[in-house]
């Protein structure tokens, strides 16, 4: 069989610049999809159902809905790995079962062969790549029909044609920059893909690079059915997003010799994730038969891979560096409670155990965790900046010499919430601050006595009916914690 190329949204253009015919029979099929009952696996909410379903939270329930037997909701539904190195090969996997009951939907309507397009939002040669592509807010496709890739449902300016991210959503630089794909141990790096894990649909490990930027900022910039787990998939562009970041995996592969995916057994085939393809026949497959696009099953490649960062990667020795153990060295000892802007504090002692090895490297390695981000709602904002050390009584946004990155919101509520399927943990993000506490230090700005972290809310996030969200449910942080590696 041949191999298909998934192409950039914006090429897709005809010669108005408008619809091309991969955006118009994706919105063809879409509207094929959601003819068919919820129960259907081929249909439009079946697919969404296969990240996350949560009854009381769908917003397209139907009293006459019969969903499908409990057995096999709790086999195929609800099975998004997120919060773990599992994170990248299950999404590919469920793209490509997505993009084939796409196809095939397509056939049946006498379309052209098609492959699923991606979003690269982070392109800075495209001065719209941070508006959403013209087709996903037009409200009547070329046919005169009603836009199926248009949600109404999506934060303020999306559908309007205004630039909905800023340089913090779309950031790459640190992901791809990221030497490990694994996570380190507790409190330091969180890799590029993740910490290990077994099947793991809920909360509270640290999320991997990647998965944080620009994976949940993205989610959280669009707003709306892409706000949370149980209906992101309700949104067309949910999947040129996670197309988007399926890229960017190769694109790290490729940047660097150094690179490379897990090679422990448990990530490559000791969990098997199952789908059902596009003639409703169950199929399993393991990590390490998906690593490969270009090979069966997969058989697709990407028209761009190439490295936007334009560094010339490491090629003296093709070595993995041995993952260093991190140690503690300061914590909060209550809880934060985030209500707008707000502040923690911390003190800092000299590492006394592993993180001794560390010191006097060039350069040591520091790392801050902020765990347990819980709420029991969605949330009233999509996120955070976070700070260091802002001088008292000076506004945060005023020192982006201090930023230390984004704290997206994306799963918040899923990650909270303690079930079968979920621990109610929370979220947990890790930084990298050695250069900047470093700086700080050469500045005579650092007092390890007195470490100041603060919080600025990011935008109103958007209810799935499409009106702000009050302010009405608290965002706790459980701990901030600091380590040496």
């Amino acid at each position: 069989m041949a191999i298909r190329t998934r192409k950039n949204v914006f090429t897709l253009v005809d010669a108005q610049g408008e619809w091309h015919s991969d955006l118009l029979w994706y919105a063809r099929a879409i509207t094929e999809m959601k003819k068919k009952p919820i129960a259907d696996p081929t249909s439009w909410r079946y697919q969404a159902a296969i990240h996350d379903y949560a009854r009381q939270f769908d917003p397209l329930a139907q009293p006459s809905d019969v969903l499908p037997s409990a057995t096999e909701r709790q086999r195929f539904w609800g099975q998004c790995q997120h919060f773990s190195w599992f994170f990248l090969s299950w999404h590919r996997m469920y793209l490509f079962y997505f993009e084939q009951i796409v196809s095939a939907t397509i056939k049946q309507l006498n379309g052209p062969e098609w492959a699923l397009p991606y979003w690269n939002y982070s392109d800075a040669s495209n001065p719209d790549a941070r508006r959403l592509p013209p087709a996903f807010r037009a409200e009547l496709t070329p046919d005169q029909e009603p836009n199926p890739l248009l949600v109404a449902q999506r934060n303020p300016g999306c559908n309007t044609g205004l630039v909905i991210a800023d340089e913090f959503d779309i950031d790459i630089s640190e992901c791809l920059a990221e030497p490990a794909f694994v996570a380190q141990g507790t409190g330091g790096s969180p890799g590029f893909g993740g910490p290990q894990t077994g099947f793991n649909h809920g909360g509270g490990n640290a999320i991997g690079k990647i998965e944080m930027t620009p994976h949940g900022s993205m989610h959280m910039a669009v707003g709306g059915f892409m706000g949370a787990f149980n209906t992101a998939g309700l949104d067309p562009l949910f999947w040129l997003h996670h197309c988007n970041i399926d890229r960017l995996w190769t694109v790290w592969l490729q940047r660097d010799p150094t690179h490379r995916n897990p090679s422990q057994a448990l990530w490559r085939d000791g969990v098997k994730f199952a789908f059902k393809d596009a003639a409703g026949h169950v199929v399993e497959h393991t990590s390490s038969q998906v690593v490969d696009t270009t090979a069966t099953p997969l058989l697709y490649d990407y028209d761009d891979v190439s490295d936007p960062l334009e560094v010339a990667p490491g090629t003296a020795e093709v070595t993995v560096p041995e993952q260093p153990i991190p140690e503690m060295v300061g914590a909060t000892d209550r809880p934060v409670v985030l209500t707008g802007p707000s502040e923690a504090r911390l003190s800092v002692v000299p590492p006394a155990g592993p993180g001794l090895e560390a010191v006097g490297t060039a350069p040591e390695e520091i790392y801050l965790n902020i765990e347990n981000i819980t709420s029991p709602g969605a949330g009233p904002v999509t996120g955070f900046d976070v700070y260091l050390n802002v001088p008292p009584g000076e506004h945060a946004e005023a020192h982006p010499e201090l930023r230390i990155g984004r704290m997206p919101l994306f799963g918040l509520a899923e990650a909270s919430r303690a079930d079968t399927a979920h621990a109610g943990n929370g979220l947990k993000y890790a930084y990298r601050i050695g250069n900047l506490v470093r700086r700080l230090q050469s500045e005579n700005r650092w007092n390890a006595g007195d470490v100041r972290i603060s919080f600025v809310p990011r935008r109103p996030a958007v209810s799935l009916e499409g009106t702000v969200e009050a302010a009405t449910e608290p965002i706790t942080v459980g701990r901030i914690s600091m380590y040496v590696a």
